[in-house]
């Protein structure tokens, strides 16, 4: 301040300087904020195509759970059949070939059902006439073994969503610093007759210049 021409060429920088970084600022803060609609638009999208794959993978487990009762059904008959002619084949042979014939038809039958499961595979009829067949682990393979449901992580990009929000916010803050930079220094160039106020004004406008940078790197290095 002791050297009037200097300083006003100083101040008349820093004002200039502040002016053009509030601009960067800006820009940069509408970037990360087109980022972060971005992102938030895509996790909707990636959800919703997320559930549409989830209900078709769960329409596949109803379309095995059918053909469940149908293979089972099969399958028991056959058994018993057999069953009943092992049980006759001495006292009468020729109804126990007509069971075991009996038999073998339902087996088939049973057999052909089984390239119709979707879901699951080596699907057989129990010792107690059920046939074994998770729900929930099934589905839970089916999703696994979907790429595109296992590409689908609506979790991450949402975080990066609220990274870009945070991003845009930070630089927000460092924008209002360059601003009430730019007030102080304005002041202080206004203030030609008072010299404590304008040393006072310059010197605060400066240090917040100093600061805003400062801040500015840091939000950029840390994004």
């Amino acid at each position: 301040m002791s050297h009037p021409e200097r300083s006003a060429a100083l101040l008349a920088l820093l004002i200039g300087f502040a002016s053009v970084f509030s601009a960067v600022i800006a820009w940069r803060a509408s970037l990360a904020s087109i980022d972060a609609s971005r992102y938030e638009s895509l996790a909707v999208q990636q959800q919703a195509r997320r559930q549409q794959i989830e209900r078709e993978l769960e329409g596949l487990v109803e379309q095995d759970l059918r053909f469940v009762n149908v293979f089972g059904e099969h399958a028991l008959a056959g058994r018993e059949l057999a069953a009943q002619a092992e049980a006759m084949r001495e006292s009468d042979p020729d109804t126990a070939d007509r069971l075991d014939l009996q038999a073998q038809g339902e087996s088939a039958l049973a057999r052909a059902v089984t390239p119709f499961f979707l879901g699951a595979t080596g699907i057989y009829l129990a010792d107690d006439g059920s046939v074994p067949y998770d729900r929930a682990f099934v589905l839970r393979n089916l999703q696994e073994g979907n790429v595109e449901w296992r590409e689908l992580r609506a979790q991450r990009t949402l975080e990066l969503a609220q990274r870009a929000d945070d991003h845009t916010l930070n630089l927000i803050a460092v924008a209002a610093l360059v601003i009430a930079a730019l007030f102080f220094l304005t002041v202080a160039q206004v203030s030609r007759t008072m010299v404590r106020v304008r040393q006072a004004f310059f010197l605060a406008g400066a240090v917040l210049v100093l600061v805003g940078a400062l801040g500015f790197v840091l939000v950029e290095l840390l994004a």
